[in-house]
């Protein structure tokens, strides 16, 4: 059985546009059983895949596609209390579309639907989980700390980025807020643990982005050498450095280049603690939730099973 959950508001409702004239039709046409839930408010994406993931049995696994963006895809992963019964697929229909970049996800809904329709065996991929303020949650491509996720909590409410999007430039507006942000970065030193004994200082921190995949933020490449099948979590830290060296290294992100300037340090981990002088935003998929000054980040091995890629 086939479980689709629609964003129907994502990039302008492109989600709902997608599922009434591409998606559905080809379900009916084919006699293929579905259900379909569409979400209304926040929440309903992790709240709709707990209750089906928690209607699975030893016997009886369900696959559960998403129709929305890495911030659906997200939400729909905290939901997820069976991991091993539970297979997600992915029609992408946000703004940034990370994860569908790093894994070569069509942007055709219709070659989405016929892979996912295939009977292709599911790919296993590492998921991540970061822990903060006592709470948990897991990420699919990336979590971040400091400019990154401020660039992401204010895009988030930016009136630019929804009219962008009704163009198909959203991702333009992170452009424009991410020299916003590095005008006005607050100024923090960041103290990073490593499982491996490592203990690194960072004075005049900038951000640390915790990654899966390889790229965040609509297509820069943090972290160029990111496995998602691998256990471990690639990591780029900035810090110590000036705007217009910021300005300059920035855009080379892009090509996945930035790691050649100083302080930018690019390294891997099983599991690592932050910890930094005063409190910052931070985003798992986008998707900004607190401010914190002390995260733990960890990976978990091929915990997420993935059909369509």
């Amino acid at each position: 059985m086939l479980h689709f959950i629609v964003n129907p508001v994502s990039r302008s409702g492109k989600g709902l546009r997608l599922w009434k004239r591409k998606i559905e039709p080809v379900l009916i046409s084919k006699e293929i059983p579905y259900t379909v839930e569409f979400s209304q408010e926040h929440g309903d994406v992790t709240r709709i895949c707990a209750k089906i993931s928690s209607m699975n049995t030893a016997n009886e696994k369900c696959t559960i596609v998403i129709i929305g963006g890495d911030g659906t895809l997200n939400d729909a992963v905290q939901g997820i209390s069976d991991f091993d019964s539970t297979t997600v697929a992915y029609i992408p229909t946000g703004s940034s579309n990370d994860f569908a970049r790093d894994m070569k996800i069509s942007g055709s809904a219709k070659k989405c639907l016929k892979k996912i329709l295939s009977d292709s065996a599911p790919v296993e991929l590492d998921l991540g989980e970061v822990i903060s303020n006592g709470k948990s949650r897991k990420f699919v491509v990336s979590c971040g700390l400091g400019f990154d996720a401020a660039v992401c909590q204010k895009s988030s409410h930016s009136f630019i980025k929804k009219n962008l999007n009704k163009v198909g430039l959203g991702k333009c507006t992170y452009l424009a807020i991410a020299l916003q942000q590095l005008i006005h970065a607050p100024k923090s030193d960041c103290t990073a643990e490593f499982d491996d004994g490592r203990k690194i200082e960072f004075p005049k921190f900038l951000f640390a982005t915790s990654m899966i995949h390889r790229y965040e933020g609509g297509g820069f490449k943090f972290c160029p050498k990111a496995n998602p099948t691998d256990g471990k979590i690639n990591l780029c830290i900035a810090n110590n450095k000036t705007l217009p060296g910021i300005l300059f290294a920035l855009p080379t992100a892009f090509l996945g280049l930035h790691g050649i300037f100083s302080g930018v340090t690019i390294t891997e981990f099983s599991s690592a603690t932050f910890r930094t002088t005063i409190p910052l935003w931070m985003h798992t998929d986008g998707e900004v939730y607190q401010k914190a000054s002390e995260i733990t980040v960890r990976a978990f091995e091929k915990k997420l099973k993935m059909k369509g890629i």
